[in-house]
């Protein structure tokens, strides 16, 4: 009786929250500003080229014959539109309309396009499970602070639901990203003895910048500092799935180090896009969606480092009826 007690109070204490806040709003942007840079940097030809087997640049056979790219036929034309899409989700006006083309952008991109990475992927499921609750916003610019008051209909209560429900597979899905990333590197023999790291950075295509390299050499030639790395690696990502049953107090800090883990891929490995769709979904596993960012505050306190820099208001909001 006691534990019905504590959920019943947990789910009420849940429902009383409002799920629409600019939280989810810095995700869609940092997913959306990902393939944004994708697309913009690179020409169509790097994107889309023949690969083995294929006799297209663009494979338009199974689910990928209903992407934006098959769909047009003209891929620079589509890398385009797309662009412009990505541009109203980066801005965050109606979430309602843009997430369903967000998701189709990502989709398009992840089955037609041959240079793609993780940070594809990832951001083709997060804007998945992002639609419910984008569909259920009732906002029309997704970085708005306006709170919501609360109703007691039941159409209110069935959409807040749905979003939060949105909210727990998504912090689901990025908890599970961070376990297979831990436990599936235990089968490779060089994660296990803690030599991985030499490789990785090693690589010619993907490693350190050969000045870099040289600069790191007395690292990387002492076996206890590789080892200290590679398992270090090992312990952040297991940590980040525990991050799961951590107490919101104690989230931010290994939010931090979540983003300072992947900010150091992008030194070693140069994947930036990668880190904007990790750190996307790090945000969403570890940011509690009640607690909005508060950039006019942020602002302020970089004004007072330079005073030359306009003051930011933080304004008062009235409370709108849904």
């Amino acid at each position: 009786m006691q534990t019905l007690n504590s959920f019943d109070r947990y789910l009420t204490t849940l429902l009383s929250r409002n799920p629409w806040t600019n939280v989810y709003g810095v995700v869609r942007s940092l997913l959306a500003f990902g393939t944004f840079c994708t697309l913009l940097l690179n020409d169509t030809g790097t994107l889309f080229r023949p690969a083995a087997g294929m006799t297209e640049c663009v494979s338009c056979i199974g689910p990928s014959q209903y992407s934006l790219f098959c769909w047009l036929g003209d891929l620079e034309v589509a890398r385009w539109v797309c662009i412009g899409i990505l541009i109203l989700v980066i801005i965050g006006v109606y979430p309602r309309l843009t997430a369903l083309l967000h998701f189709y952008v990502s989709f398009s991109l992840m089955s037609t396009a041959i240079l793609v990475d993780g940070g594809d992927q990832v951001t083709l499921v997060l804007s998945f499970l992002l639609l419910p609750l984008a569909l259920t916003d009732p906002r029309t610019w997704h970085w708005s602070a306006t709170p919501i008051v609360e109703s007691t209909s039941v159409g209110f209560q069935l959409r807040k639901l749905i979003a939060l429900t949105s909210y727990t597979l998504l912090r689901l899905q990025v908890a599970l990203i961070y376990f297979e990333a831990c436990v599936g590197k235990f089968k490779v023999p060089e994660w296990a003895d803690g030599t991985a790291i030499y490789y990785w950075f090693s690589n010619p295509m993907f490693g350190l910048s050969p000045e870099m390299h040289s600069f790191l050499l007395p690292i990387l030639a002492n076996r206890w500092c590789i080892v200290l790395l590679t398992w270090g690696a090992l312990i952040l990502e297991g940590s980040l799935f525990l991050g799961l049953t951590l107490e919101v107090k104690y989230q931010k800090y290994l939010l931090i180090a979540g983003l300072g883990f992947h900010f150091m891929i992008i030194l070693v490995h140069g994947l930036p896009t990668f880190f904007m769709a990790m750190a996307a979904g790090l945000i969403i596993f570890l940011r509690p969606f009640y607690q909005p960012f508060h950039f006019s505050t942020a602002l302020n306190r970089v004004r007072k480092r330079f005073p030359q820099l306009p003051l930011m208001k933080v304004e008062r909001v009235s409370p709108v009826q849904v």
